[in-house]
């Protein structure tokens, strides 16, 4: 036993993501301006330091020398600790029997700095492998040693301890002749000193530039994105019913140019739907009243033969029964042909369907213009022209032709003329087919209205002589299905109406848009 299948989920439609654009913006800037800054502080901070630990060797080196020419010289080690000691210079002197003289703060002689041990030279100095001559070496944290031998320095003036060198102090040791040692210690507390307060001051900068660039990017972000403002404030006055409103940018190639031009053509789009759209309401509301008025007079004078033919019966006069019966039959005749061009027009709207085949349209028109000659024999109907094939609907091509006949019946007086002249153009792969009639020409401002549905030209809208006012839309409307056309040129003389078709034709099934 199967299980039924579990009815699908309604997918849900794809939601157009739509972070914020300020704040991205606004973060993407301060990012790589935070970045840039945190390089140029660190390159500051590298490039300084390198050149005050630089400037330090280069003082120590200095000092090394004068102090080699002071011990040559004999100096003693008072001397020589008034000599070298000051700008970041420590020095201390360990005679040959242990007696310590000058800063209290550097470590005794035999205690090993941290970081390195001390060697002989070639010169007889103990070296830390520096190269300014003499034993150098970081101090951290040393301490005096236990040994008994060693006498330890005098204490500092004021009773305080004494300040060992920073982590990062050079060291140079010196022996003498008598066997003396002299220490040499550039202190990198100042050095320390003076790049902490460096970072400090960087540090504060960086902040401080983040900040305002924080407000400067914001400033800008928002007066770069006020068009986005102005788009919405006009989607607003749109939704309010300011259908007119539009963007009209000034520059339309930039990107909020061209998304401003966009809306402002998809606006106009919109704007000329519901203009078409009311103007077909509007047709359509005419077109229904005036066939409602169409309609009424046939069946009001079926209703009044009909009530007329009761109330008299059998028993009426026969000749007056038979006008009544013709009568009846006319007007039921007329309210039929009326429904009929509804319904075509209806077919027509929805995309009237045609079956093209090849067809002589030279041979449609000679039948066309025989059967009017037969109707109107007090008219002159000519018919002539070149055989001319085309694919297209004969029943449809034998309507447009019949109801440019009937109309020019109509309009053309007595003893008038009428010609249909048919035509093929190889050059732009057309046939046409002329209908002219003798009698009052069209002005040029009803040339177009004649197609419209319902509309006649005599002020009186004598229906015996204008008909219902459907022949010519009709018509055109299946001109247009086959993928040609009607017109209605100007004529000085009469009216003419012309038919144009495409050689080719339309596609099978084919029709025309709704």
């Amino acid at each position: 036993m199967s299980s039924a299948a579990a009815p699908a989920r309604p997918t849900a439609r794809a939601r157009t993501a739509t972070p914020s654009l300020r704040r991205r913006v606004t973060a993407a800037v301060l990012g790589v301006v935070a970045v840039l800054l945190v390089l140029v502080v660190v390159l500051v901070d590298v490039l300084l330091g390198a050149r005050l630990e630089s400037d330090l060797d280069s003082e120590l080196r200095d000092r090394v020398v004068q102090a080699q020419q002071l011990i040559a010289a004999g100096a003693t080690p008072e001397e020589l600790v008034t000599s070298l000691s000051g700008q970041q210079i420590r020095i201390k002197v360990t005679t040959a029997d242990g007696k310590v003289t000058g800063d209290p703060g550097l470590s005794p002689p035999g205690t090993p700095p941290p970081g390195g041990r001390r060697d002989r030279g070639p010169d007889g100095d103990r070296t830390g492998g520096d190269d300014t001559g003499g034993d150098t070496t970081d101090h951290a944290g040393d301490e005096h040693t236990d040994d008994p031998a060693v006498v330890p320095a005098a204490p500092v003036p004021g009773g305080r301890p004494p300040v060992p060198p920073d982590i990062g102090s050079r060291t140079v040791t010196l022996d003498a002749t008598d066997g003396a040692e002299v220490e040499l210690v550039a202190d990198a507390a100042d050095v320390t000193q003076v790049r902490n307060g460096l970072r400090a001051v960087l540090a504060g900068s960086v902040l401080l530039t983040l900040l305002v660039a924080l407000g400067a990017v914001s400033f800008v972000v928002r007066t770069a994105l006020r068009p986005l403002d102005r788009m919405t404030a006009l989607a607003g006055r749109i939704t309010a019913g300011e259908r007119d409103a539009r963007l009209r940018p000034d520059r339309p190639h930039t990107d909020l140019g061209t998304a401003a031009a966009a809306i402002d053509g998809m606006l106009d789009a919109l704007t000329d739907a519901e203009r078409r759209s009311r103007e077909e309401a509007e047709r359509t509301r005419v077109f229904l009243a005036d066939a409602a008025h169409e309609l009424r007079t046939p069946l009001s004078g079926i209703t009044a033969v009909a009530e007329t033919l009761e109330r008299s019966g059998l028993d009426a006069d026969p000749a007056r029964r038979a006008r009544r019966l013709e009568l009846l039959l006319g007007e039921t005749r007329r309210a039929g042909r009326l429904v009929t061009d509804m319904l075509d027009l209806a077919r027509i709207d929805g995309g009237t369907a045609v079956a093209p085949r090849e067809v002589d349209v030279a041979g449609i028109a000679r039948a066309e213009t025989e059967r009017a000659a037969v109707l109107a024999p007090g008219l002159t109907v000519d018919g002539r022209g070149e055989p001319a094939t085309v694919r297209a609907d004969p029943q449809a091509v034998s309507r447009i032709l019949a109801n440019l006949l009937d109309n020019a019946r109509r309009h053309t007086p007595a003893g008038g003329r009428i010609d249909v002249v048919t035509r093929a153009d190889p050059a732009a792969g057309t046939v046409s087919v002329s209908v002219r009639n003798t009698g009052t020409p069209i002005a040029d401002g009803d040339r177009e209205r004649v197609f419209d549905r319902l509309v006649r030209l005599q002020d009186a809208r004598d229906r015996d002589s204008g008909g219902a006012g459907l022949g010519l839309a009709i018509a055109r409307g299946l001109a247009r299905a086959h993928g040609g056309d009607l017109t209605c040129p100007p004529d000085d003389d009469g009216a003419t109406f012309v038919l144009t078709l495409p050689v080719t034709g339309p596609d099978e099934g084919g029709g025309l848009p709704s």
